[in-house]
C-alpha cells in the first residue's frame, strides 16, 4: 500500500495543540464519562472520535502544503478556502461530514486531499482498525487506538501515529530529565525488566511519604556495574540528595552491590530482595524439595524480629548442605541483608512492602504489555523509548505503598542503623 506523507514535522510542532487537542480532549472525556458510570453512547462516540481522527489528519495534510491557520506565507501556492461536504467510512458505513478545501491561487482548481480519499475506502482492515479503535479507549490507552485506527486506512506511522508518538516523546524526555531535587528520598529500588532479549534497569523511589517515583533508567543488565553506576550517578546528578541514610531494596547481583557501594557508601543500608534469593536457592533443587524449602524461608522472612529467623535460615542451610551444597551456599550468601527491615524493626505491612523489588514489578508489567505487539527492535534507544513510555504511563497510576502510615518510623531506624554501620567500622 502506497504511503501518504501528509505533514512536515517542523511546522506540526507549532500547530499541534489546535489540531490534535479537540481529539483527545474528546477520547478522555468519553472515557471520564465510562469510568464515572455516566449513561454514554458508546457507538455514537466511537463515530464522533473517528471523525475527529479523520478531520485531524486532513488538517495535517493542509498544514503540509498551505501552512498554519490564519498566518501569511509568501509565495504559497494554496490556499485555504472553506469546506464541502462529503463523506467518510467508519466501522464500513458512511458518515456525512465537512471536508476542508484547499484551492491553487493560480488555476482555481481544489487540490484533492490524498488523506479524505483513504477515509472514502471500505473493507475489513477498516473494520479492524474500528474495533482498535475500540480496545484502545476501553483500556484507557487512547493514543494507541487512534495510532490503529489512522494506520487502518493506510495513512502509515508519518501522519496522525507520528505526532501522538510524539508527544509521547515528549513526555519520555521529561521523565529521563526532569530534576529530582524535591523528592525527599527514603528508598531506592533497583530492578531489571527483559525486553526484546535485552535488559533496562530501573531505578525506582519512595519517598518519606510512601510515594513512588521512577527515577531513572538505563538499558543493560544489573550484572554491568558500569551501567548501574551510571544510572545511580545520573540520579544523584539530578537533584537527589547524597546525605542521610538511604535504604537500597536490589537483588543479588555482585555488580550492582558494588555500583551501590561505590555511589552511595555506607549511607546505603541495603536489603537484599527475599523474592530473588528464594528463586535462587530453589534453582539449585529438585522439584521434590521446591516447596518445603520455598515455604521454611517464607515462614523465616514473615517473622517480625532479627534473631529468630536468622536462625532457622542457618538451620535449614545446614538441612540444604546434605541434600544440595550449591542450594546452601546460595542461601547464605549476603544472609543478614535479607534481613534488614527485620533489623531496622519495621512494622509488618511496611516490612512486607520494602523486603523486595515487588513494587517495581507493577511498572515493569506495565512495559511488557505496551512491549508485546512490538515485532520489531530497531536499536537500542528504540528499546529505551517504549520502555520510558510504559513506565510513564504507568507512574500515572502509582499509589502510595502498603504500609505508607509507618514511614515516620524508617527514618530514624535508619539513623540508628547507619551509626551502628559507622561505629563498626
Amino acid at each position: 500500500m502506497r504511503i501518504v506523507k501528509v505533514v512536515n514535522q517542523k511546522d506540526v510542532h507549532k500547530d499541534f495543540q489546535r489540531i490534535l487537542g479537540p481529539l483527545e480532549q474528546r477520547v478522555r472525556g468519553m472515557v471520564v464519562e465510562v469510568l464515572s458510570d455516566v449513561e454514554t453512547n458508546m457507538a455514537a462516540e466511537l463515530h464522533g472520535i473517528g471523525l475527529e481522527a479523520m478531520r485531524a489528519v486532513m488538517e495535517l495534510e493542509i498544514l503540509e502544503v498551505a501552512g498554519p491557520k490564519g498566518k501569511h506565507l509568501p509565495g504559497r501556492q494554496y490556499h485555504r478556502w472553506g469546506s464541502n461536504p462529503g463523506s467518510v467510512v467508519i466501522n464500513g458505513t458512511k458518515v456525512r461530514c465537512q471536508v476542508p478545501r484547499v484551492v491553487n491561487e493560480a488555476t482555481r482548481k481544489t487540490l484533492g486531499l490524498k488523506s479524505y480519499g483513504r477515509f472514502r475506502q471500505t473493507g475489513e482492515l477498516l473494520k479492524r482498525a474500528y474495533r482498535d479503535l475500540i480496545r484502545g479507549i476501553s483500556t484507557r490507552r487512547f493514543a494507541e487506538g487512534v495510532d490503529a485506527f489512522i494506520e487502518g486506512y493506510g495513512l502509515s506511522a508519518s501522519t496522525l501515529s507520528r505526532h501522538m508518538r510524539q508527544a509521547t516523546t515528549k513526555k519520555v524526555e521529561e521523565l529521563f530529565t526532569r530534576p529530582l531535587g524535591g523528592v525527599d528520598l527514603a528508598v531506592l529500588m533497583i530492578d531489571g525488566v527483559e525486553i526484546a532479549d535485552s535488559t533496562v534497569v530501573i531505578a525506582l523511589g519512595i519517598d518519606t511519604k510512601g510515594v513512588k517515583h521512577i527515577l531513572g533508567l538505563r538499558q543493560g543488565a544489573t550484572e554491568n556495574a558500569d551501567v548501574s553506576k551510571a544510572l545511580l550517578e545520573e540520579v544523584i546528578e539530578r537533584g537527589i540528595s547524597d546525605r542521610g541514610p538511604l535504604l537500597v531494596v536490589i537483588d543479588g547481583a555482585k555488580a550492582l552491590r558494588k555500583a551501590v557501594n561505590d555511589v552511595f557508601g555506607q549511607r546505603a543500608i541495603v536489603q537484599r530482595c527475599t523474592v530473588h534469593k528464594k528463586r535462587n536457592v530453589l534453582k539449585h533443587l529438585a522439584e521434590k524439595d521446591r516447596a518445603w524449602v520455598s515455604r521454611r524461608m517464607s515462614q523465616a522472612y514473615d517473622l517480625t524480629d532479627h534473631d529468630k529467623p536468622r536462625t532457622m535460615l542457618v538451620a535449614l542451610a545446614d538441612q540444604l548442605h546434605r541434600i544440595n551444597p550449591d542450594a546452601a551456599k546460595s542461601l547464605l550468601e549476603g544472609l543478614e541483608e535479607t534481613l534488614t527491615v527485620q533489623r531496622l524493626g519495621l512494622p509488618q505491612l511496611l516490612r512486607e512492602s520494602l523486603r523486595s523489588t515487588n513494587i517495581i514489578e507493577s511498572a515493569n508489567n506495565g512495559v511488557r504489555d505496551r512491549s508485546r505487539n512490538v515485532k520489531r527492535w530497531r536499536d537500542g534507544m528504540h528499546i529505551e523509548r517504549w520502555t520510558a513510555a510504559g513506565l510513564w504511563e504507568t507512574e500515572k497510576n502509582f499509589r502510595r505503598i502498603k504500609g505508607y502510615q509507618d514511614m515516620p518510623v524508617l527514618i530514624p531506624a535508619l539513623d540508628n542503623e547507619l551509626k551502628k554501620q559507622t561505629q563498626a567500622a
